[in-house]
């Protein structure tokens, strides 16, 4: 692999050992990969850091870096397990408390944004062209698809090495001629809502792992292009699609390339394969994966409000990035209440919800309902918001 002058001072340990780790990273993944030379980003995001998910390995690879390690670039981290500045409404362990909280100081010593979110394009808007290095699936996803940046799908620690030299290596979805669509996909039947926009990504990911689809479902909105993105990317590591009307880079229905097609059947299909539990049985409502802006608690007020329900029989949980905990503090008392509560900066996926006793719960988020019955035992039914507030309203 071909290195500047700078990137071989690093290599040679003289920046320090955090980054001299940091770089032989990525070349030798680079190079295993054929890259030929490594290129400058302008934005790190690093998943894996949930201790529930890392445990003590991971705590002692993050603090290692934090001791000399510095972040080159614009650098943001993933949901941790527990909320950040509030307390959970399910069982957390005091030592993943603990733990957690020593990984995010060492995240803010190396220079990370106190962000904590799974939607790092809602704190720095990636523009079209620029290169990326994201380590959260749905993230990168949206990044490729709905901005037209430029992003791998990496994992934890090659997205914190990029982080600390500001580098990543050249390959994949860096390059124009992987970012080509392979297959274009016809929706005969358009989403309504994002629950529907899910299911599609579930198909998708499903159905065409491995290949780039075109897709063309009419003019879907930003929030469901985004729900889509998060179950495709579970269902199927897909990590970019070029939506008709939408993605920056739509050049209109490419030639030469497979055919599919994806009907009402399909949605019913998906939807029989991620739900197991019905509305009826949900002890909760779980929504925000991927996160919701902090101000999506004023729209859940104003729903309430339209339907005349002053109080929720079964709780609301709402995830929102970290940096979210302050300004929403003050309204904890009255959205606790109403049976609202804030999760800032986690996600029920990378929770401890295992030990919570919670047999179903109710989302609109299908990438939810992939993931919490793998890793938590959970059954899951579908909704809305608004079918929930309707049924559990007082």
């Amino acid at each position: 692999m071909y290195l500047t002058r700078e990137e071989e001072r690093i290599l040679k340990g003289e920046e320090g050992p955090a980054r001299q780790l940091a770089m032989k990273l990525l070349v030798r993944i680079g190079e295993a990969l054929g890259a030929e030379r490594l290129i400058r980003i302008s934005h790190a995001h690093v998943s894996g850091v949930s201790y529930s998910n890392i445990g003590d390995p991971g705590l002692e690879f993050i603090e290692g870096l934090a001791s000399g390690g510095r972040v080159a670039v614009y650098s943001t981290f993933n949901p941790a397990g527990a909320p950040l500045g509030m307390d959970p409404p399910y069982p957390v362990p005091r030592e993943h408390v603990e733990k957690q909280a020593r990984i995010v100081k060492a995240l803010l010593r190396m220079g990370f944004e106190p962000s904590g979110t799974c939607i790092p394009y809602a704190l720095r808007r990636p523009r079209p062209g620029e290169h990326l290095a994201w380590g959260e699936s749905s993230a990168v996803a949206v990044a490729n698809t709905l901005y037209g940046a430029r992003t791998n799908r990496e994992g934890g620690p090659v997205a914190l090495a990029a982080a600390l030299v500001g580098r990543t290596y050249l390959w994949g979805l860096h390059l124009e001629e992987n970012r080509r669509p392979t297959i274009t996909v016809r929706v005969e039947t358009l989403p309504r809502g994002e629950v529907e926009a899910g299911l599609l990504g579930y198909m998708i990911g499903k159905l065409f792992s491995g290949e780039l689809p075109y897709l063309d479902a009419g003019r879907l909105t930003k929030r469901q292009v985004i729900a889509m993105c998060a179950a495709a990317a579970a269902s199927g590591s897909t990590a970019m699609c070029v939506v008709r009307h939408v993605s920056p880079e739509d050049q209109g229905p490419p030639g030469g390339v497979e055919r599919a097609a994806l009907g009402p059947n399909d949605l019913r299909e998906a939807r029989e394969e991620v739900e197991s539990a019905s509305l009826d049985e949900a002890e909760l409502f779980f929504t925000g994966c991927p996160h919701h802006p902090e101000h999506v608690v004023n729209r859940v007020l104003e729903l309430m409000e339209a339907h005349g329900v002053s109080r929720l029989r079964r709780p609301v949980w709402i995830a929102v990035p970290g940096r979210a905990s302050r300004p929403l503090a003050t309204l904890a008392g009255e959205l606790a209440r109403r049976n609202i509560r804030i999760l800032p900066g986690t996600c029920l996926v990378v929770s401890t919800l295992g030990r919570s006793g919670l047999k179903a719960i109710a989302t609109d988020s299908v990438k939810s309902a992939f993931y919490l019955p793998r890793r938590h035992g959970v059954r899951v039914a579908l909704a809305s918001l608004e079918d929930f507030v309707k049924a559990y309203g007082a």
